[in-house]
């Protein structure tokens, strides 16, 4: 067909990069700056530390974050521009074997070798010390798939798939997807993430979208959702998760659906 039989649309689809395409560079950039502005801003409360009655292994954690965090883009340009054998970790091809249109989303969005670097890294921080650290790098993954499910529609079935067969850090970004779209919580998926999750982080996050979706869910899964808050130690056990719950406490019982 030649270029004067061309629909406009059609010329427009084949001519012009979609926008998510112009947007990566601005995301990306914007990534990189965000990185750098907490990572020197955990560099300088670490400094501050040193000055203060902060515990020894509190300090090591706030530096070695800021570090990470501070080196993150260029570990992440490093990790794209080669192959790291046995230790590279596919995480879209993960993706792909129980959400296949998901995954081809996110390849369309540029985001897989992003993606990839980032849970290499995270992987790879096996030592204690820097527990603190592998959360940041998990929240940056999380963030990047809540981005994406805000501008891109994804498949809500596909999305309970990926968090009741994925691996750990596949259940996650369920939830970040879920995070970025609120219309793909699901009850069933918020349960389990509480009573059942494989992770802390796992948990920590299952509880950020039950804040914040708190209205898409039915007043018997809010009620539900408090009692088995309410009754998990974990949560009670740990600061971050305990801050959120506490939160979801004093939200109201008024979901916008029924």
């Amino acid at each position: 067909m030649s270029d004067a039989n061309q629909s406009p649309a059609l010329a427009q689809s084949t001519d012009a990069p979609g926008w998510t395409v112009k947007a990566r560079p601005v995301v990306d950039v914007s990534s990189r700056i965000l990185c750098l502005v907490i990572g020197g801003g955990l560099l300088v409360g670490g400094l501050v530390g040193l000055f203060t009655e902060v515990g020894e292994g509190q300090l090591i954690t706030v530096v070695a974050a800021g570090l990470v965090l501070l080196v993150m883009p260029s570990i992440v340009d490093r990790v794209r521009s080669m192959r790291l054998g046995q230790f590279e970790v596919h995480l879209v091809r993960q993706i792909a074997a129980t959400a296949r249109k998901s995954a081809e989303t996110l390849r369309r969005l540029g985001m897989e070798s992003q993606l990839d670097a980032y849970a290499t890294i995270y992987t790879e921080l096996r030592d204690p010390e820097l527990k603190a650290v592998r959360g940041e790098i998990l929240d940056r993954i999380v963030q990047r798939v809540a981005n994406a499910s805000a501008v891109e529609k994804f498949d809500k079935d596909e999305v309970k798939n990926m968090y009741l067969n994925g691996s750990p850090i596949v259940r996650v970004l369920a939830l970040g997807l879920m995070e970025g779209d609120l219309s793909l919580i699901d009850g069933e998926v918020l349960r389990t993430a509480i009573d059942k999750s494989l992770t802390g982080n796992e948990q920590l996050h299952a509880l950020k979208v039950i804040r914040r979706g708190w209205g898409q869910l039915t007043t018997d899964q809010q009620q539900e959702l408090r009692q088995a808050i309410d009754a998990n130690q974990f949560i009670k056990d740990g600061p971050d998760r305990r801050a959120v719950a506490e939160k979801i406490r004093e939200l109201d019982e008024s979901p916008r659906i029924r």
